[in-house]
């Protein structure tokens, strides 16, 4: 994860908590969210400012579109434009969400503080207690972040990790009793007690949740069943739009010319397609590997929806790629083990 971390922005309340990453502070501080902020130095301000077109003329106009941009730090002394959004878009600052977690963070610790990129998102967890998951020891995690890219929300997630391997089990139920976004408009400036209610709420669920999760080892799947989580996750790579277009002429429809340029176009997308099929192929390959490595290992498990998905798990947090730290929590990857969760639990419903 440290790859794709702002800076050394990582603080953390124990060793092996979040990645084994970052400054760690004692187990028995009591720490509030806002004081857990500030050590990681993440309560760096952002702002909208309009975005215009500067003619030859000298004269500006405005294009409709705001750039959020983030004030210099100690480490990095320019401002940065974080994203592109619209004029409705309206930001939180990190100081604001710190004093809303703070009465928050008096019932359930703060674990960990950290930013992602140059600042675009910033997140924190909170130590929910434990549980049995599948007999094994589950920590149990409450994930707020805070995506300012213009692509995400104010999100609040139930996360379980396995203590075993600190694998990140995010569950991404498409249910508001154990996870809640909150768009940037300006209901996002509501009120502490407002996020306490939505906290007392997802926590009277959190034992239903961890029902789910178990629920996953009931069944036994057959290899279809097992074939469709995993193509679930890693679907086939789309076909280009160019692709699909000239599929549509045939060698009678055009001149020699228009023909010519057509099959050299299909060429070079054909070639870009397969690269993104043979790519496909080769992480289902590491699914169905780690699949088989589940079920050595646990045979009693074996060829159940839990071990299917936590397959798919390992495989996001540990296969090689693109931006694989913050993707684990916040986007690609993440949301193949998304998928992969709510289709095993669509074989236990």
């Amino acid at each position: 994860m440290s790859a794709n971390l702002f800076g050394n922005r990582l603080e953390m309340r124990r060793d092996a908590a979040w990645h084994k990453l970052g400054t760690v502070f004692p187990e028995d501080e009591k720490v509030t969210a806002l004081e857990a902020m500030e050590r990681a130095d993440i309560l760096f301000g952002i702002d909208k400012f309009p975005q215009v077109i500067k003619l030859d003329d000298g004269s500006e106009i405005e294009t409709g579109a705001y750039a959020v941009v983030r004030e210099p730090t100690q480490d990095d002394p320019e401002h940065r434009v974080l994203a592109t959004v619209g004029r409705d878009w309206t930001a939180i600052q990190a100081r604001e969400l710190g004093e809303m977690l703070n009465p928050i963070s008096t019932k359930f610790p703060v674990e960990t503080v950290g930013a992602i990129g140059l600042g675009e998102k910033i997140f924190i967890t909170l130590d929910a207690g434990g549980a049995k998951i599948a007999g094994e020891d589950h920590d149990l995690f409450w994930l707020v972040s805070d995506h300012r890219d213009g692509l995400g929300a104010l999100n609040i997630a139930f996360t379980p990790v396995r203590v075993v391997c600190q694998n990140t089990l995010i569950s991404g139920l498409n249910n508001s009793k154990i996870s809640v976004s909150l768009r940037h408009n300006r209901s996002i400036k509501a009120d502490a007690s407002f996020y306490l209610d939505i906290f007392s709420k997802m926590a009277r669920t959190q034992e239903s949740v961890v029902e789910a999760m178990n629920s996953l080892t009931t069944v036994t799947l057959v290899e279809k069943q097992i074939d469709s989580i995993v193509k679930s996750a890693y679907p086939n790579a789309s076909k280009p739009n160019r692709l699909v277009l000239s599929d549509g002429f045939s060698r009678d429809d055009v001149s020699s010319d228009v023909w010519g340029r057509i099959l050299g176009d299909r060429k070079g997308h054909q070639e870009i397609w397969e690269q993104a099929q043979a790519r496909v192929d080769r992480i289902r390959t590491n699914a169905y590997d780690r699949i088989d490595a589940f079920n050595d290992e646990f045979p009693k498990l074996a060829k159940t929806p839990w071990a299917i998905y936590n397959a798919i798990v390992e495989t996001e947090d540990y296969r090689r790629g693109h931006d694989k730290s913050g993707t684990k929590l916040f986007g690609t990857r993440a949301y193949a083990k998304t998928v992969a969760f709510n289709k095993a639990l669509s074989f236990v419903k």
